[in-house]
């Protein structure tokens, strides 16, 4: 059968299109109106115009002279790299052992890691909390950051990519005198960059936008993280929605703008990762 029967005709094609589109329009229309809403003054508000006549800076103004979403924000940002950055290493290294160490239970306990993966957090969420109480943890970053540093998916991930990287190159390290802390700095790190990368900013997304964790771990404003600002301005003041939409923009813009500046890379990592198993 030749290629040409297996292209759509144009009617699919504008079919396809207008779905896109559709979809397109879904997620970018309510976006405009939260960023319209986040500059209007209260009288305009429920007006069905997505940008206002006159906007104004005050809704941003308030959140930041009349409350601490400053710091709200330097927690999240503060917690969230060093989360990244403590899941990343312990992911790198229990990578690098399963994709190229020999021991004994090594498949068993790689299929441990792959049933952590499916327990649902919620299950795991009362004894974390107890713990949590028992060291004294409440209110620190460390309740927000280390009940969470070993994340199977990133160790699964990683394990695919080193995998794929070839025998040879290993083999040429420990030729040359490389050890096993060597070559997985050296030679296999720089070598899965990209993915490394792409695993980074899923990770930053995840723990940016956690919100139970952190409402249950903060009892007072200074500990809080700017998803529970949020509800905490819900809370007061409940009906101002400018108020809200400026906060709901200032907590999403540094999520948006990893994603749409490194779209390509999570994409590509998460479909290579496959390759090799």
């Amino acid at each position: 059968m030749s290629e040409a029967a297996f292209r759509p005709s144009p009617g699919w094609r504008f079919a396809g299109h207008a779905v896109l589109v559709a979809l397109c329009l879904s997620v970018v229309v309510p976006m405009a109106i939260v960023l319209g809403t986040s500059f209007k003054v209260p009288n305009e508000v429920y007006r069905l115009q997505p940008w206002p006549d006159a906007p104004t800076m005050e809704n941003y103004a308030r959140l930041f002279g009349e409350r601490a979403f400053g710091t709200y924000v330097w927690n999240s940002v503060a917690t969230t790299a060093l989360r990244v950055v403590g899941e990343l290493v312990i992911a790198l290294l229990a990578a690098y052992a399963f994709a190229r160490w020999s021991f004994r239970g090594r498949d068993a306990l790689f299929v441990l890691v792959l049933a952590a993966m499916m327990v649902p957090p919620q299950l795991t969420m009362i004894p974390l909390y107890l713990l949590m109480a028992e060291l004294d943890w409440f209110d620190t970053w460390t309740a927000l950051i280390v009940p969470h540093l070993a994340m199977p998916y990133a160790a699964f991930l990683l394990r695919q990519h080193f995998l794929s990287i070839p025998r040879e190159l290993y083999e040429a390290a420990r030729m040359d005198g490389a050890g096993s802390w060597t070559t997985l700095w050296h030679v296999a790190v720089p070598n899965i960059g990209p993915a490394i990368a792409a695993i980074a900013i899923v990770l930053a997304m995840d723990s940016w936008n956690e919100y139970f964790w952190p409402m249950l771990m903060s009892t007072e404003p200074s500990s809080r993280t700017v998803q529970i600002g949020l509800r905490e301005f819900v809370e007061e003041e409940f009906g101002n929605y400018g108020g809200l939409m400026a906060g709901a923009v200032l907590a999403s813009l540094p999520m948006l703008l990893l994603f749409f500046l490194f779209q390509r890379r999570i994409v590509d990592t998460f479909v290579s990762s496959g390759v090799k198993g």
